[in-house]
This record gives structure tokens, sequence and C-alpha cells, in this order.
């Protein structure tokens, strides 16, 4: 799941909210038109000059509307007003007093407002090597009305960071040696630190269910009253929460959620040999009988917990939480297209049939979708059945052996999340453009602009090979999975994927013959790595 497209595709831009700590990626620009307050711990001059020295691109940061010093939201409202939502992505574990945080939240949010915190998983970050906080330390936090970290916060993030092989830890690749990359005297001296300037930390470690327990904690003891509204594990580094009013989503039962975060250290982290969910692993369908009136949710639930993508809300399918049918992505591929009404088209790598559906809702005559994931094809077939695709047919196996057999020319091939999980992907690239002249990419590259050299990103990629292609040499990347222990991973067969790099990818296209290309949907910040969408089309007469 990719957690910045799904808040983009969940938020209406007439929603009125706040982005705290946006910085230099902004998940709601207000420049693509989001309604926001941009909240930040410094002004738009401080974070350039702060980032810039950095090395990171700073021409994403947004005017700062307010400095964050603990007040209440509600001030950037008028009498009566209320936000729909509030995001904080990567906030949660710097503030000194959590609980306060969550109450301003609540008090400046509607009935249905919403509050999404985005927050980094301790087992893949330089945290690992820290326990996770605890209900009482939060507790603590507030009876005393902290606006600073105390010692106690600051010795344990400057003496606690982790490395591994000598680099700071913040991804989920396996491998490596894990060590404390700084020293108790290094903690000590930020702890007796009598400065009057503020000192930033990550005072507060969690995994997904530590979380939640605290969160259920301080619900129960009437501290919120914000429940949990949605909730997804943890993707890269990093998992998601959603808290509102209504929210009332299901939480096991507290004991749970403590055994589950003792459990969630043993299972996986930086350095963990977590046995890989492959495409060859055994579908675990359960075998019986359904003993209540037939209904589609029935079907549905034969993978349940494994879906990834949700069904259109007037389905009222329970199903995953990745908005896929009504995808931006696809949504500017139909309006540069003209429309696909009367086309066949060839989709590569369906998942779940989201955009199967689309397509044909968009009037494509038929869709041919090639899956080569068993589990996910069979999810495939469900949803087929269930969302009544009759225009839709799924083939089970590679895609790529497909197009060398079959000599068949398609006016449109969308190929959207499957490029950068190739062993070859100038392979795949020759045969496409041997097969269409319109061609739909979305895919993750390399970026040297968006990736310095010090990019915690790049601590993905294991090595880095060049190739003569028709004689110009290519850059190609190699980003093994790892370790990977969600059931709703859907990668390839490929062990070692290979990624391009942004510009060879674009020489690669013209080279194929697409003399138009337009770009959109470009995502400097995501968490996997830079990714585009990508039209390529031929509009000049080809000879020979």
């Amino acid at each position: 799941m990719d957690f910045r497209s799904h808040i983009r595709q969940t938020t209406s831009k007439t929603d009125k909210g706040i982005e705290i700590g946006a910085s230099y990626a902004p998940i709601l620009p207000k420049s693509e038109g989001y309604d926001v307050f941009v909240i930040d711990h410094a002004d738009q001059d401080q974070l350039r000059a702060k980032y810039g020295a950095m090395g990171v691109d700073t021409r994403r940061i947004e005017p700062v509307d307010a400095i964050d010093d603990g007040g209440e939201f509600t001030q950037l409202l008028e009498e009566g007003d209320s936000f729909d939502f509030i995001l904080a992505s990567h906030v949660f574990e710097h503030l000194p007093d959590p609980i306060h945080f969550l109450q301003r939240c609540e008090r400046a949010l509607g009935e249905k407002g919403r509050l999404v915190l985005l927050i980094p998983d301790r087992r893949f970050t330089f945290d690992y090597l820290r326990p996770v906080s605890t209900t009482g330390q939060l507790l603590r936090a507030y009876l005393s009305e902290q606006r600073r970290h105390d010692a106690g916060a600051l010795y344990d993030h400057y003496a606690s960071n982790a490395a591994r092989d000598g680099v700071q830890v913040w991804g989920d690749s396996g491998g490596g040696h894990i060590a404390f990359a700084s020293t108790p005297l290094a903690g000590y001296a930020n702890a007796v630190n009598k400065g009057s300037d503020y000192v930033d930390c990550h005072a507060w470690v969690f995994t997904p269910a530590s979380m939640r327990l605290i969160l259920a904690d301080l619900r129960t003891m009437g501290l919120i009253s914000m429940g949990e509204a949605f909730f997804h594990e943890s993707v890269g580094c990093e998992f998601m929460i959603t808290l509102s009013r209504g929210g009332a989503g299901p939480i096991p039962e507290r004991s749970a959620l403590a055994r589950e975060a003792i459990l969630e250290a043993a299972r996986g982290g930086v350095h963990a040999a977590a046995p890989a969910v492959t495409p060859s692993a055994t579908i675990d369908v359960e075998l019986g009988y359904v003993n209540e009136t037939p209904h589609p949710q029935h079907a549905v639930d034969l993978f349940k917990g494994r879906w990834v993508s949700a069904f259109p809300a007037d389905s009222r399918l329970q199903a995953g939480n990745v908005v896929l049918h009504d995808d931006i992505r696809l949504k500017w591929l139909v309006e540069m297209t003209d429309g696909v009404k009367g086309l066949d088209v060839l989709e590569l790598g369906p998942l779940e049939a989201s955009h199967t559906g689309f397509l044909l809702d968009a009037g494509a005559r038929s869709v041919l979708a090639i899956e080569a994931n068993k589990d996910a094809y069979l999810r495939c077939l469900v949803a087929k059945e269930v969302m009544g695709l009759r225009d839709a047919r799924f083939l089970l196996g590679d895609f790529c052996a497909f197009l060398e057999s079959d000599a068949r020319r398609w006016p449109l091939i969308v190929a959207s999340g499957v490029l950068y999980h190739m062993a070859d992907p100038l392979r795949l690239l020759e045969l496409l453009a041997a097969r269409t002249d319109t061609l739909f990419l979305w895919t993750h590259v390399v970026d040297a602009t968006a990736m310095p050299v010090d990019d915690p990103r790049r601590a993905a990629i294991t090595g880095t090979l060049e190739k003569r292609w028709r004689d110009e040499t290519v850059r190609l990347h190699r980003r093994p999975y790892g370790p990977v222990t969600d059931v709703r991973f859907c990668g390839s067969a490929a062990a070692e994927p290979l990624w391009m790099e942004r510009e060879d990818l674009l020489l690669a296209l013209g080279m194929l013959g697409f003399d138009r290309i337009d770009i959109q949907h470009e995502e400097a910040g995501h968490p996997a790595g830079p990714a585009l969408s990508i039209l390529a089309r031929r509009t000049a007469i080809q000879k020979g």
C-alpha cells in the first residue's frame, strides 16, 4: 500500500485541513489545490536553509501558516468552524506531549473529521535497538504538562541511534551488522544540556500494536474520545492510523495487543531473516461450506486479510484499503487519450482488477489482463464475478512470455506497477513497443536529483550494473525485496528486480519510437523511491 497516494485519493480538495510537519515533502500540497494550513517547527525560509544544507531539494517547501508552539489549532478557525482533517506524517514521535497533541487535534476537528497519523515503526528505523514507549510514559509527560523533551528522552535518542554496517538504519532492507551508532557519553551530554534552544529527538518509539494499545488505553481513560477508523500494518518503515470521533474499527483485546507488541519485535526488523512471501507460496483459502444466504461478501472473504484494494463504496463490500477503482492515474490516462471508448486493452499485472474495472467503466470494449501471481489471479476472478466485469478476461502466467508468443497489436497497453519488478526491464520495454503505439506506465525509478547520495531510500539498492543496449549505456540498479512477511505483498518471481534510472527510461522509450512522452504524478518523496506516470505514444508513421 502506498500511504501517501491513499491519503491523496481519499482527501477531497474541498476539505479544509492541516498538514503538520510537511517540510520538503508535503503530502497534500497547496500548489496542487489542497485547502490546507501548513504548520511546522520553523518558517519557510528557515526550513529551506535547514534542508538545503543537507543537500535536500527544497523547491517543494511551501509557505508555513503557523509555527507549532503547543497552542490550540482552533485559533486558525473562524468561531464555530472546524477542520475536516489533520495530517501528521512522522511528527507524533517528536512531540514532547503526545496526549496534549491528540486533544488539540480533537478540539479542532468536526464530528466527521479525521486525524491521519503516519508513524515510523521502530523495527525499521534507527530506533531499532530501543524498547517501545508505554502509555504510562506518555501519561507522565501529559500530567507534567511537558513542553520540551526531558533528559531521559534526549538521552535515549542520542545514546541509542542504531546503524547497519556504519550507515544509519532506515528502511526494511535485511542483512548487515546492527550496532549502536552513538555512545552513552553523547546521550548524557544532550540530556544535561541547559541551553535555551529547543532540542529535537525521537522521544517516543512504537510498533503498530504498541501504538494501538496506547490509543485504546487513552480512550478508555477518557483522555481522548477519538477511536480507530483505519489502521494499516507497516509498509517500508512506517504504519498508518486514522482516528475520528466515530471511529469504531475492530481493535484486538488489550492483552492481545500487548502480546502482539512483544511478538512484533521477534518477527522482523532491519536485520531479520524472515521468510519471503513468494509467488509460489501456498494459497490458504479455507475450505468448507458457507451456511448463510449467498452474498458477494462470502466470495471476497475467501481471501480475507489478503486484499490490497478496496471495492467501490456503493458495493458495500469489505476488502482492502487502497482506492484503485477511482485512480487519478487512470483518470489522467483517459483524459490524455480522449478516452478509451471502444478499445481492446491489454493490461499487465491487474493485481485485483480495480484498474480493469475502471477501464471498462470508462468505455473500453474489452480488457485482457495477465497476472502471474496465483493468489492475485484468483482475487481477480472473485472481483470479476462480484463486480460483473463481463468484458474482462484474466490469464494466469508470465506476460513477457505472452508478448513474445502473441503477435497481436493493441491500441492501448496499461502496465501499472510492473516495470520495477522486472529482472530485465529493457526486454519488457522492447516487447511492449512491438505490440502497441500507446503505452501507459506507472513505475518507480532511481533519480539522482530526488535521491541524493545520503537519501535513506538508497539503502535498499544493493548494486548497480551498466548494460550496453542499442549502442547506449544504461545503468540498472539491483533492488531486492528483502524480508517480506506481509501476505498482501505482490511483487514478481524475480528475487532481485532491476530499477531503471528516470532519464534512461525516457531515453529508452524514445529510442523505441515513442515520440510523444507525457509525464504526470511525479512523487519524488515516495517512501519506496521516486515514482511517476508516463504516457508514451507514437505519432509519427513508422517505416519498415
